[in-house]
């Protein structure tokens, strides 16, 4: 057990297995932009799984205070602090219920994404993974609030459970709009553009890679290698398409390096079958880099329906006549978009999400 500025008693609790670096994805990403924003009533417990982690460092926390770092087999000793809400932010974190440490607590779960393959049917929504559905609607239904990033991750839930919508309320992401200086310039002949994301089939990257073929152009690939069987799909694909002249895997990118990376490329394309919110994009609208996205999700309430540069992932041939227009399209129209863009960018920052969650749990505990 890691104490990093904890106290004894607070009255919210975070409860997350992505905090510190550890994982890649949007919950950590979440995490790290509600506690720069953070209450000093409000705790961060970071649960990690001691046989994976061996080692945890102090350095890669997001800050000196209100953070403590547990292995999940003791889970016992939480009960010592008192709090009096308790925020669950994964799924796999259900079996926090056995232990005792949330009796007469209230519960939110937040609901980064509901858990179903791209794309689902409703007939077997979690394609047989009985044992993430399990997790997911226990949590569902232990929670006396459940908060989804996005309205269209709401209407996803209801869909499937319609029993919770009196208990469900979107709280859109956000991201701290202070950072980073804005890109200065679109150029003529843009033709560089990059992929940001976890190696995860919804990402879509074997779909864009498809598009790429018929685009004057070359793809910077940030992302990890954490699947490896879903990496050799895509590396057999990109030799059989003979497109490594089109193609460039730099590895993953965080801080100061995806700063460098996102003000680098002429356009960002986000070609994601599903995304639940899509941090990305206010990472590169904040910026001033010009996004090519998907419409599929949350995503499409972030760059909202009068954005010039959205595609259907589902829709063979879109992404490339997405790119070819904004290929075409002059230097004022491209500018007028990114100005478009970051006007949205601005309605979802993190001190806003910070005070919206404050707002519920001091309804809460009311």
């Amino acid at each position: 057990m890691l104490n990093i500025g904890f106290k004894g008693k607070y009255k919210v609790l975070h409860f997350t297995n992505e905090i510190g670096g550890y994982i890649i994805g949007g919950i950590a990403t979440f995490i790290e932009q509600l506690y720069k924003f953070h209450d000093e009533d409000e705790g961060f417990v970071h649960i990690y799984d001691g046989d994976i982690l061996d080692e945890i460092d102090i350095r890669r926390y997001p800050g000196d205070r209100d953070i403590l770092a547990i292995d999940y087999r003791e889970i016992g000793k939480l009960s010592r602090f008192e709090f009096e809400i308790g925020v669950i932010h994964f799924y796999g974190l259900d079996y926090l219920m056995d232990s005792r440490i949330f009796e007469d607590k209230k519960i939110v779960y937040v609901i980064h994404s509901v858990p179903t393959p791209e794309p689902y049917f409703l007939d077997n929504p979690f394609g047989g993974h009985i044992e993430v559905q399990r997790s997911f609607e226990r949590l569902c239904e232990e929670a006396d609030i459940l908060v989804c990033v996005s309205n269209c991750e709401r209407e996803k839930l209801i869909r499937l459970y319609p029993r919770y919508d009196s208990k469900t309320r979107v709280i859109y992401n956000g991201i701290d709009m202070t950072t980073g200086e804005v890109k200065k310039d679109i150029r003529e002949g843009r033709n560089i553009f990059g992929f940001l994301g976890r190696l995860d089939y919804r990402k879509g990257l074997l779909e864009c890679l498809k598009e790429f073929r018929d685009v004057e152009g070359k793809l910077m690939i940030a992302c990890d290698n954490q699947d490896i069987a879903y990496m050799g799909e895509i590396i057999s694909f990109i030799e059989g398409a003979n497109l490594w002249d089109k193609v460039e895997f730099i590895g993953w990118v965080s801080g100061k390096r995806k700063e460098n990376f996102l003000k680098a490329i002429d356009a960002l394309i986000v070609p994601s079958l599903y995304e639940p919110f899509g941090y990305v994009v206010l990472e590169a609208g904040r910026l001033g880099t010009p996004v090519i996205s998907s419409c599929r999700g949350g995503i499409y309430e972030v760059v909202g329906s009068e954005y010039r540069y959205v595609f259907d992932p589902y829709e063979r041939g879109r992404l490339t006549e997405c790119i070819k227009r904004f290929q075409r399209d002059s230097v004022d129209v491209v500018k007028k978009e990114v100005d478009k863009l970051a006007e949205r960018v601005r309605m979802f920052s993190a001190e806003r999400m910070a005070k919206e969650y404050r707002k519920l749990f001091n309804e809460i505990s009311n």
